[in-house]
């Protein structure tokens, strides 16, 4: 899954330097729909993001209180439901309806999120979707220019291995 997830966001041919930002524009110009993202309190008790597909535009929710980081990878979750096709809900109460839709009945909206649910499959094909999308943001930059001198390479390196570490230590 993992390389299917690599293979069809490499299509896109995004550079590098890419932001949450501009993956939803990218995924917003390919549907031909606009994408709206929406930072709301939802609550610790609640998901921390959800997505919807509405008629004329997708609406993607994600956590305000919480870090940038932590908002970048809800978004790209999301995006990435967006992305492979799924269709389902998750379970909100009235408040987060009311927060999402305030012009419509919370019950509605409640019952309309609950037809029917992600499966497993779909949110682990997410979830790896999303690594990809973050990977791609945060891949490092080409180096240009001269080699600098080895005390120098050896900081750089060290610096390069905190700053850009993938999490295996590489």
């Amino acid at each position: 899954m993992l390389r299917h997830c690599e293979s069809r966001f490499a299509e896109w041919r995004l550079p590098p330097s890419s932001t949450i930002t501009t993956v939803a524009q990218e995924l917003s110009r390919r549907r031909g729909r606009p994408i709206h993202l929406i930072p709301l309190a939802l609550g610790a008790d609640q998901p921390s993001g959800l997505s919807l597909t509405l008629p004329t535009m997708d609406v993607v929710a994600y956590e305000a209180e919480t870090s940038r980081t932590h908002q970048e990878h809800i978004i790209a979750h999301e995006l990435a439901h967006i992305m492979c096709g799924h269709t389902g809900s998750i379970s909100i109460d009235e408040n987060v309806a009311r927060l999402v839709f305030p012009n419509l009945d919370p019950g509605l909206v409640r019952e309309m999120l609950h037809r029917a649910g992600y499966g497993d499959e779909h949110e682990l094909e997410a979830e790896i979707m999303a690594s990809v999308i973050l990977r791609r943001m945060n891949a490092r930059p080409e180096r240009a220019g001269p080699t600098p001198p080895a005390e120098v390479q050896e900081v750089l390196d060290r610096l390069e291995k905190t700053f850009f570490s993938d999490g295996d230590g590489s």
